[in-house]
C-alpha cells in the first residue's frame, strides 16, 4: 500500500467532510476514494469515519490519527522538494571545446549555456575536435564546438560560423611589414600547429591553400595559442590565430592573403543529452558576435 497516498485520501475526506467533494478535490472519483480509505482503516485496524447519507465524521481515532497524518505528509512534501533542489543543483552540463577557439569566447559560450539552465553547474574541457566528436557520440558530452569540417553523424549541429585568422609571424621577419601577407612569403618559416589527426579535414583545407600559392606546410607541433606563440616569438615560426587578444613581445600580428583562411567552428550535441532547447543557435549566435567584433577591430 501506498501509505502517503491513502493518508492524502483520509486527510481530503476529513478536511472535506463529504466523501464526493473529496475526491473532486483530489481530481478522482468517489468509488476508489472510498476504496482507499477503507484499504487505510484495515491497514491500520481503527475505524476512521462514521459514514452517514449526508457525510463523514471524524471518529475519535480519526480525530488523534489526524494531526500525524497531516505531518507526515507534509515532511514527505518538504522531502521531495529537497530531493528535487538537490537534483537540479548536481546537474552538471558538459562542453567540451576544440583548442583553436579563442580563451575569452570560451568563457562567453560557458556563460550563455549557463543563462539556459541557472542551477547547472557547466564543465568545460579542450580537447581536438575529432575527441570532441568521439565523445558525444558516446554521451561523454553534452556539448562541444568543434572545427569544421568533420565527420559529425548522427550529432545534432548549428550552422557552420566561421571566424577570421589572424597571422602571428616573428616581428623581425620581413612578412611582418606585410598586411595582408601573402602565404607564399611565409615558406621559410614552420607552421605552429596542432597535429592533422585533431581535425583531419579542416587540417587539409589549409594544406590546400598554401598547396595554391606552391607552398608546402612545414609543421612543428603546438597543441595550442600559447605554445605556438612562444615558437613565434622565438623566431622558429608563423602561426594563425582567432585570439584578437594574443600578443607577445617580438611578434606580429598581421592579415592573411587568402581570406578563405578561417576557424570555421561548429556546435554540436550529443544526442542523449538533456540540454535546454535554444542552446545550440544561442552558442552560434555568440560565435557569430565574436566574429563580428574580430571583424570590426582588424
Amino acid at each position: 500500500m501506498n501509505l502517503l497516498l491513502h493518508l492524502e485520501f483520509f486527510i481530503a475526506v476529513a478536511e472535506e467532510q463529504h466523501f464526493g467533494r473529496a475526491a473532486a478535490r483530489l481530481g478522482m472519483t468517489q468509488p476508489p476514494l472510498s476504496q482507499g480509505v477503507k484499504k487505510l482503516e484495515r491497514e491500520l485496524g481503527v475505524t476512521l469515519f462514521h459514514r452517514g447519507s449526508k457525510g463523514v465524521v471524524l471518529t475519535a481515532s480519526g480525530q488523534a490519527l489526524l494531526p500525524d497524518a497531516v505531518d507526515l505528509v507534509r515532511q514527505a512534501r518538504r522531502f521531495t522538494d529537497s530531493a528535487r533542489r538537490r537534483r537540479v543543483q548536481d546537474r552538471t552540463l558538459r562542453v567540451g571545446v576544440m583548442p583553436k577557439v579563442p580563451t575569452a569566447l570560451v568563457a562567453d559560450l560557458a556563460a550563455t549555456i549557463r543563462s539556459f539552465d541557472e542551477p547547472a553547474r557547466v564543465e568545460v574541457s579542450i580537447a581536438p575536435s575529432s575527441d570532441l566528436v568521439d565523445q558525444l557520440a558516446a554521451g561523454a558530452l553534452d556539448l562541444g564546438v568543434i572545427e569544421h569540417p568533420a565527420l559529425v553523424d548522427p550529432l545534432t549541429g548549428t550552422d557552420v560560423v566561421p571566424l577570421p585568422l589572424t597571422l602571428l609571424v616573428p616581428a623581425s621577419h620581413p612578412a611582418a611589414a606585410q598586411d595582408p601577407c601573402g602565404l607564399s612569403r611565409l615558406t621559410d618559416l614552420r607552421f605552429a600547429s596542432p597535429p592533422r589527426s585533431d581535425g583531419p579535414a579542416a587540417y587539409d583545407l589549409l594544406d590546400d591553400a598554401f598547396a595554391r600559392v606552391g607552398a608546402d606546410l612545414d609543421v612543428v607541433n603546438a597543441p595550442d595559442d600559447r605554445w605556438a606563440l612562444a615558437l613565434v616569438a622565438a623566431g622558429q615560426a608563423f602561426a594563425l590565430t582567432a585570439d584578437r587578444s594574443l600578443a607577445a613581445p617580438g611578434v606580429a600580428r598581421v592579415r592573411p592573403g587568402d581570406d578563405s583562411i578561417r576557424l570555421r567552428l561548429r556546435c554540436l550535441r550529443a544526442s542523449s543529452a538533456d540540454v535546454p532547447d535554444g542552446v545550440l543557435d544561442a552558442v552560434a549566435a555568440r560565435i557569430g558576435a565574436y566574429a563580428a567584433d574580430e571583424q570590426v577591430v582588424s
